[in-house]
Formats: structure tokens, C-alpha cells, sequence
């Protein structure tokens, strides 16, 4: 492949990140991102296993009801940045004009990644409240894309207590190459509970 294929195969590529970011695909991004956790879990899915109803929750399999949410640096915004991404490949004349240097991510304990997750609860269990729906029902799904920070799975998750006072029934973390169930209750689907409290990591990390 020579540098002018190169550089039409990475402009493909960010329409599609812009085409997957749209609002017509929300469904479809959402069910992603319970793909991959089903694929760190090791338990085998298919496209027809998957639905939604009234919203919430975002997403049901088997006997989840999926809320997904993202965890993104602060100000990040995924769908402007990929469409400045976007312009900037298809003004590019060189790989080089693409080349930039990006300073190294800054390693943050497991206490801070799991308190980023606050603003979000906080809002939606006020907002959902208001609308008399019940959060034992819905189990938490937050998909961490972090680019200036890295999670030390060296350190220590605190206890959820929070989250747990707010009502949800479970709450897992999702990363490009991590997962981890904070909290499931007795009546959350039996994969979320028989995983709970264990960090898995694998190598091949996906993000958007």
C-alpha cells in the first residue's frame, strides 16, 4: 500500500467514526459497547440477542437492562473531535502532515477513574427519579475513553457507596482493555454478579 492509499484508508476511516458517532446510530453504538463487555466476559452473543424497548434502558440481553453511558476526559467531546479529525485527513497531502505529538497520558489511581463516574449517576438518578422509573432495575453500563489519563489497577477501588445509596441494580466499567463490575445485586443477571469485584484486562484494547 503505497501513502496515497494510506492516507484514503485513514479518511475512511474517520467517516465511518463520524457515521458511528451520529445521532441515527445511537442504538447501534450503544450495543457496542455490550458487545465488548460480553466479549471480556467471555460469554458468546449475537445480533438477535440484543433489543431495546422504551427508553430506559438503552439496551436489553437476556435479562439485563443495559443503561449505557461514556466516560470522557473533561471537555472531550467524541463527535466534534472526530469530525476536526476527519477534516484535518482529508486536508492532509503527506502521513507527515498527520504526525503529532501527544503528551503521555497521566496515571491516575482506581479511586479517582471510579469518582469520575459522579456527575453522570448524580444527574441521571435525579433525572429518572423525577420520572417515577425505578432504578433497581437498570444495570449501569460506563464506557471509559480516557486520552490524558491511564488507570492504575495497581490501586485500590474504593467502596461504591454512593452509587450503591442511589438505587441502581449494578454498575460495570468498561475500558478499550479493561472491565470491572463495581456492584451487582442478588437480583442482576448472573454474568454481572459472578464477575464482580475482578479486574480483567486484555491485550487488544478497542476505543472510539
Amino acid at each position: 500500500m503505497n501513502e496515497s492509499d494510506y492516507l484514503r484508508l485513514l479518511t475512511r476511516q474517520a467517516e465511518q467514526a463520524n457515521d458511528f458517532l451520529s445521532n441515527a446510530r445511537k442504538w447501534e453504538r450503544e450495543r457496542w459497547v455490550c458487545q465488548r463487555l460480553l466479549q471480556a466476559l467471555n460469554l458468546p452473543s449475537r445480533l438477535d440477542d440484543f433489543s431495546t424497548g422504551q427508553e430506559p434502558p438503552d439496551v436489553q440481553f437476556r435479562e439485563a437492562n443495559f443503561e449505557v453511558f461514556f466516560v470522557l476526559d473533561e471537555g472531550r467531546r467524541l463527535n466534534e473531535e472526530w469530525r476536526a479529525e476527519l477534516e484535518r485527513r482529508r486536508s492532509a497531502f503527506s502521513l507527515a502532515q498527520l504526525v503529532r505529538r501527544e503528551s503521555r497520558p497521566k496515571r491516575i489511581p482506581a479511586a479517582e477513574l471510579q469518582a469520575r463516574l459522579a456527575p453522570t449517576l448524580r444527574k441521571k438518578a435525579h433525572n429518572y427519579r423525577e420520572r417515577g422509573l425505578d432504578l433497581g432495575e437498570l444495570d449501569l453500563l460506563a464506557f471509559v475513553n480516557l486520552k490524558r489519563a491511564t488507570p492504575d489497577f495497581n490501586s485500590p477501588f474504593p467502596p461504591p457507596t454512593e452509587y450503591l445509596l442511589q438505587g441502581w441494580r449494578s454498575l460495570t466499567l468498561l475500558g478499550p482493555n479493561f472491565a470491572r463490575v463495581l456492584f451487582a445485586h442478588n437480583d442482576a443477571p448472573d454474568f454481572l454478579r459472578s464477575n464482580l469485584g475482578r479486574t480483567i484486562l486484555f491485550d487488544v484494547g478497542i476505543g472510539l
